[in-house]
């Protein structure tokens, strides 16, 4: 007997040294994956103008902006600066948020300048305003092809792309409700196909069709010659060294970063998963060939995996200002519409970012025959391609900058 109760205190002190440990090890390993962001709910500065914009009269033109910086841009660059007058809003383009060799004519940048604007006029009907809309015109600003050697490109100051004005007796639409609920979804489409009926809505929501066209690529084999461009596309940013640096300097991968700069492309917009999203913020950042060869892989298995919809918006001419302000306007109208029917959206623009650089660099325009061969586009040119379908699981918000940080002093 008292050989047991000797050895019951040296079991229970084993034990318990051996619990401290565990708690010391999970403790260390929770702290750390809490400054890794792993624990992070997407709360704070980077993600308050998602709940910032109220879209209710009396909120003044501060409010437009509100909406306008929750829209649609490549990278989440954010490229838009904003001029508010008594009674219109001049929005300007920001070149220091260019993505460089992805974007060499800023033609997505000026996407994303079109998808702020057609969010700033939706939110000023259900404001109380009717916006009369003035877009910029001319060619979209070509960059230095051949800069000095160790001289790196310089980009244009900001410049007016456009003015909305603003008149009294709007009336409210209801695709703004949706603007503080659309996010970009990466992840994995299910197998359900979206209705017939729902592609002509979408269609519906083109209001140019002279110089933009919505090309929907509903049968398998328009969809696997369109899989093989896209993967061969991604393939050769993947070898651009130029292409990838100007990309992954818009990864935001720690809480630092994205409190710091509140854009770009964090963990949790990447559509991963828990698991996976949680072992890429606990790892060392990968390099910037190891990311997007880890893109091209997510680019083959996730986004060309199945049969998704894909749909491709064209214009009659892919560098004119105007049109290209208009194919992000009619972009960010269909994700609106979209999201409030519970349908998924995310951009598969390799094709035309390819297009881009042979451009760029003087190339034959190898690219772009053989698409618009393959997928017999006619006259028209592509400038955005995207898939949607009903996600596996919800997109997530990305870190936003502040109307009041995005506000240019007229």
């Amino acid at each position: 007997m008292k050989r047991r109760m000797d050895m019951e205190p040296r079991i229970s002190r084993r034990r318990l040294l051996g619990g401290v440990a565990t708690l010391a090890v999970a403790g260390g390993l929770g702290l750390y994956a809490a400054g890794r962001g792993v624990l992070d709910d997407r709360r704070g500065a980077p993600f308050a103008p998602w709940t910032a914009f109220r879209g209710e009269g009396g909120g003044g033109l501060i409010e437009l902006a509100r909406a306008a910086v929750l829209a649609a841009s490549p990278h989440n660059t954010q490229p838009w600066l904003f001029e508010l007058h008594e009674d219109r809003i001049d929005v300007l383009s920001d070149p220091s948020r260019w993505l460089g060799d992805m974007d060499p004519f800023g033609r997505e940048m000026h996407i994303g300048l079109g998808c702020a604007i057609e969010n700033l006029s939706l939110a000023a009907g259900s404001m109380g305003w009717t916006p009369r809309v003035e877009l910029g015109a001319g060619r979209l600003p070509l960059f230095d092809a051949e800069p000095a050697p160790g001289v790196r490109r310089a980009a244009p100051p900001p410049t007016r792309v456009a003015t909305v004005r603003l008149e009294p007796g709007g009336a409210e639409s209801p695709l703004a409700r949706a603007i503080a609920e659309r996010h970009t979804n990466r992840g994995p489409y299910g197998a359900q196909r979206v209705p017939a009926a729902a592609l002509e809505e979408l269609s519906r929501l083109n209001e140019d069709r002279a110089s933009q066209e919505i090309v929907w690529l509903d049968r398998r084999d328009q969809r696997e010659l369109f899989a093989a461009h896209t993967l061969r596309a991604t393939e050769i940013i993947a070898r651009d060294a130029s292409m990838i640096e100007d990309s992954d300097a818009w990864f935001r991968l720690t809480p630092e970063a994205v409190r710091t700069h509140r854009d770009g492309v964090t963990f949790d917009v990447l559509g991963l998963g828990p698991l996976l999203t949680a072992a890429g913020k606990l790892l060392p950042r990968p390099s910037p060939e190891r990311m997007h060869e880890d893109w091209l892989r997510v680019t083959r298995d996730v986004h060309l995996a199945g049969d998704s919809l894909i749909g491709v918006i064209a214009t009659r001419d892919r560098y004119d200002l105007g049109a290209t302000l208009r194919a992000g306007r009619l972009w960010q109208r269909m994700q609106l519409w979209a999201t409030a029917r519970g349908i998924a959206m995310q951009p598969l623009s390799q094709v035309p970012e390819v297009i881009d650089r042979e451009r760029q660099l003087g190339r034959a325009p190898a690219m772009e025959r053989s698409f618009a061969e393959a997928l017999r586009l006619g006259g028209w040119q592509p400038t955005m391609a995207f898939r949607l379908g009903y996600a596996v699981r919800e997109g997530v918000c990305g870190p936003r900058r502040a109307a009041e940080d995005v506000i240019r002093a007229s």
